[in-house]
């Protein structure tokens, strides 16, 4: 249909934060599962389009031709400008020394730069998370804020740090610690005080007051995703 929407994909990242300098503390967007156009594909879609007219063979002879010569002037230190959009130049890659000549430990590399920033609205395609809010909850990390991963420090609070984590007692999710072995094993409840896409965090819990330090703990988490109904997911 003349009117569909061209659909991109994308899932939910976190990542690095420049503001905190910490690492997934911020959360991005990025696109997936995009089509890779070729030479050919690039070819028959100008062809269809109408962008050019002329026979597919000789397009595609054309268009390598033009990208043979491309490398060419570039590994010989032209600057390559294409349509006012693309600026194609080499730069010198390494150090030098007090004698300030190149060496063969400096490099030419090519580098490739935008001269128009293309883009468009969003409203303009038709947009789906491929994770969304269904996705498969996943802890990557348990730790106490600011101490190393897989330790947490009592007093401290426990840290839960992945994708998904959105925890609701009234809808039947669950988390429990277990610790010890055989007859005097212990397992209590626990219940976040926070809890989002990306993490959870718990009060150290009273219970756990007098445990000795280096004592393994168990966690476990049975969770529906923030789904009303949905299925129940074990961690």
């Amino acid at each position: 249909m003349a009117n569909e929407k061209t659909k991109l994909q994308y899932k939910i990242v976190s990542g690095y934060n420049p503001k905190t300098k910490k690492k997934n503390d911020i959360l991005r967007a990025i696109l997936v599962n995009r089509e890779v156009f070729g030479t050919d594909r690039i070819v028959e879609y100008a062809l269809n389009a109408g962008y050019v007219r002329g026979q597919s063979e000789d397009m595609k002879g054309a268009l390598n031709g033009f990208v043979q010569a491309f490398q060419q002037l570039e590994l010989q230190g032209k600057v390559v400008v294409l349509s006012n959009w693309l600026k194609i130049h080499a730069e010198l890659t390494g150090s030098v020394g007090e004698t300030l000549l190149l060496s063969d430990a400096n490099e030419l590399h090519v580098v490739i730069t935008a001269l128009k920033d293309l883009k468009t609205p969003l409203a303009g395609f038709s947009v789906e998370n491929v994770e969304g809010t269904t996705a498969w909850p996943k802890v990557e990390m348990i730790l106490s804020p600011g101490g190393k991963p897989w330790e947490v420090v009592k007093t401290r609070g426990i840290l839960l740090t992945g994708r998904n984590l959105y925890f609701d007692e009234q809808k039947g999710d669950t988390a429990t610690i277990s610790w010890g072995e055989g007859e005097s094993r212990q397992t209590i409840s626990i219940t976040p005080t926070e809890s989002d896409y990306s993490h959870m965090l718990f009060a150290w819990p009273t219970a756990l007051a007098d445990i000795e330090a280096g004592t393994k703990l168990t966690f476990s988490f049975r969770t529906c995703a923030g789904i009303e109904g949905g299925a129940v997911y074990p961690m």
